[in-house]
């Protein structure tokens, strides 16, 4: 695993498998959130780490925040916060935050907490990582 500081910033521990899941995950509840199916690119360059730390498949990550997306076909740029559970074989990743442009206006954004997308994704015996996060 290369430390690539100036693509990575401090996601940069996570290694090519973890990244790529965690890609998926996040690319897949934005566009649930937005009701579209749009390709991101996924900018960690300036993530930053945030206290909640695991480690999974090939790396070690944290909620990251200062995560930028681009597409820019659709105009649209993006920025938020990641966070994640991660039990035994279980992992998920999800937006704690996020903010959404098109063409320079808002087009959507989520408040801190977990989104009904996510929510169902996690087994009920593992709900209890989500005691206290609000639920939108």
């Amino acid at each position: 695993m290369g430390n690539n500081w100036n693509k990575y910033g401090f996601s940069c521990t996570m290694g090519p498998t973890l990244r790529e899941l965690v890609q998926i995950q996040l690319a897949d509840e934005l566009n649930s959130l937005l009701g579209m199916s749009i390709k991101f690119d996924i900018d960690w360059s300036d993530s930053c780490i945030e206290g909640h730390d695991g480690e999974f498949l090939d790396g070690s990550l944290e909620n990251y925040s200062g995560i930028k997306l681009t597409n820019k076909q659709a105009f649209i740029k993006a920025d938020g916060c990641m966070e994640f559970i991660e039990e035994e074989d279980f992992f998920l990743a999800y937006w704690d935050h996020i903010t959404v442009w098109q063409n320079d206006k808002e087009l959507f954004s989520k408040d801190f907490g977990i989104s009904s997308f996510a929510y169902v994704l996690v087994p009920e015996e593992l709900r209890w990582h989500l005691k206290g996060v609000r639920k939108h």
